[in-house]
């Protein structure tokens, strides 16, 4: 069997080397056909040659024989090819491939070189030439020899495995125990090991299967309880920071990540008191270890405020802590902005009030009061009335506004309709106060339409006009103002008044706020026909700004989508 492994090997020695030769040939007769390509027309135009990295030596001539580039070799040492065996057959080929087998004087090793011209016979531009050692054709010899030598040894190995047959039979369900053991200690409790034994050793490949059936299910279990509390841990807006025994951070959810302004990758196993600059947040912790217990402190954190949770486990030897940090900095703003509202709602009611009781008080305290004089308190005790309707309608649309308690606007409208029933019905209130009120809508704004309802639109048009007048003087104008742009209406309010200061334009559209106090109050404003405007902007997705300074008047701005 060995003889002739070893006589088919000889055979086939000599046949890979033959084709082995004949592959060589035609792979280095494409690469020659393919610089050809390559180099021909960068010849003819006298471009310069490109640097080209290969394990085949790669040399271009001009038509002279002289050297012009050699990827193995500096062209500038070498001397004139022209008489190089492969040129000259190359150069009376006709177009052929020139070849030759020699000695390369320039590498000093036996070389297989192929050339073709370059350009056409009648004006050739020169030669690019291939070679390659002939020594790979010996390595691949090597290879098959190696190869025959391997299928030698792979037959003489397999009867030795006809040999070792039965006792692999008996050593293998072994192995096949040890594998899966340490499969098992690696942590991977899949692998199972077939139970088709009857003996002592297929008992035990069965116990040992349930035994890792019994822990995968555990370690299933205990991923998902994983799982679910790290889902748990992601979705709460209070940030969670477990800390080990050295103060390390073990977890750190996304909140927790916000609210510090740290990266939970670079924070992983780090000191939590070297990721923030806080130190009432780092005593807190050192109160945590120094007493171990639980606590709670509100903590500041720049211009946030926190409340921060500090768990302790009920173990007597405890082994990390628990922070629980919630941001309440919005949860203030608004109880600031709650405190304020009731303050100023309040304050607005009062007026009125205080009003309506010294008129009734006087009315009833004076039976002989003059009818006149009665009347005059009537009129004026109804003012007060109006005014304070006015107020809590203002409120309870504001709160609405707030509340989220609009429905979408989804009704299609054209604006122009709108803006001219404003226009109609404050015209007569400017007039009363001798105020021109002037409406100018764009040709491409009179077909515009938005998605609004009709209530909405005009009390927030209605207020920036009755606002515009309030703060106009007689003989002054007011000009409404509507056209496209961008694919949004703009609705303009224009005045002439006194103007607003520019450190004022923030705040105009707070609730309750007035640049004029007298004025607005004896004008029967409410303070929140802006605060309404911008809200109502907002609600069509749209926005509102002014523009004016002192002396100038003031233009206030509605912008809206179209549809």
């Amino acid at each position: 069997m060995l003889l002739s492994s070893l006589s088919l090997g000889y055979l086939a020695l000599n046949q890979v080397q033959a084709d082995a030769r004949a592959s060589i040939e035609s792979s280095l007769a494409e690469q020659v056909h393919l610089l050809k390509q390559l180099y021909e027309p960068l010849m003819a135009g006298l471009k310069p040659l490109p640097l080209i990295t290969s394990q085949q030596r790669i040399t271009v001539l001009d038509p002279l024989g002289d050297v012009l580039y050699d990827n193995k070799k500096d062209s500038r040492l070498m001397e004139n090819h022209l008489t190089r065996l492969e040129i000259a057959r190359a150069a009376s080929g006709g177009g052929e491939i020139g070849m030759a087998e020699r000695f390369s004087a320039t590498l000093n090793q036996e070389m297989l070189y192929l050339a073709l011209t370059l350009g056409p016979d009648s004006s050739r531009t020169g030669y690019v030439r291939v070679s390659m050692p002939l020594t790979s054709i010996d390595e691949k010899v090597d290879r098959v020899r190696d190869q025959t030598l391997m299928v030698t040894v792979l037959l003489t190995a397999l009867f030795l495995l006809v040999g070792l047959y039965f006792t692999r039979k008996i050593v293998l369900p072994m192995l096949q125990i040890t594998s899966a053991s340490r499969s098992m200690a690696a942590g991977e409790f899949s692998l199972r090991i077939p139970e088709d034994r009857q003996d002592e050793l297929g008992q035990l490949a069965q116990a040992f299967n349930q035994l890792a059936a019994g822990t995968e299910k555990k370690m299933l279990e205990v991923s998902a309880r994983r799982n679910e509390l790290a889902a748990v841990l992601q979705g709460m807006t209070e940030g969670v920071v477990a800390l080990g025994k050295a103060s390390q951070v073990i977890h750190m959810n996304d909140a927790a990540c916000r609210i510090l302004q740290i990266s939970a990758e670079a924070a992983q196993d780090q000191s939590f008191a070297s990721l923030h600059s806080h130190e009432d947040l780092n005593q807190l912790v050192k109160q945590g270890w120094s007493s171990l217990t639980s606590g709670f402190q509100s903590v500041q954190l720049g211009d946030r405020s926190v409340e921060v949770s500090v768990l302790m486990p009920v173990d007597q030897a405890p082994t990390g802590m628990l922070l629980v940090i919630k941001d309440v900095s919005e949860l203030l703003r608004l109880e600031r902005v709650r405190t304020d509202f009731v303050a100023n709602a309040s304050h607005e009611l009062k007026t009125p009030i205080s009003a309506l009781r010294g008129f009734i008080d006087t009315l009833a305290d004076d039976e002989d009061m003059p009818s006149e004089i009665r009347t005059s308190f009537l009129k004026r005790s109804q003012q007060q009335v109006l005014r304070l309707g006015a107020i809590v309608q203002d409120l309870m649309q504001l709160s609405r506004l707030e509340a989220g308690q609009v429905l979408p606007y989804t009704a299609e409208r054209r604006v122009k309709p709108l803006i001219e029933a404003v226009y109609e019905t404050q015209r007569l209130d400017a007039e009363l106060q001798q105020i021109h009120l002037d409406l100018e809508i764009s040709p491409s704004a009179s077909t515009a339409c938005i998605h609004t309802n009709q209530g909405d639109f005009s009390q927030m048009i209605a207020n920036l006009v009755e606002n515009a007048i309030q703060y106009s003087d007689a003989g002054q104008k007011v000009l409404i103002k509507a056209f496209d742009q961008q694919n949004s209406i703009v609705v303009q309010v224009i005045d002439q008044g006194s103007g607003i200061p520019k450190k004022e334009h923030d705040k105009i559209f707070e609730r309750f706020y007035r640049v004029d106090q007298a004025r607005s109050r004896d004008a029967g404003g409410t303070g929140l026909g802006l605060s309404i405007v911008k809200h109502i902007a907002e609600r069509h997705r749209g926005r509102v700004v002014v523009t004016s300074s002192l002396g100038t008047g003031s233009t206030f701005s509605v912008t809206i989508p179209l549809v």
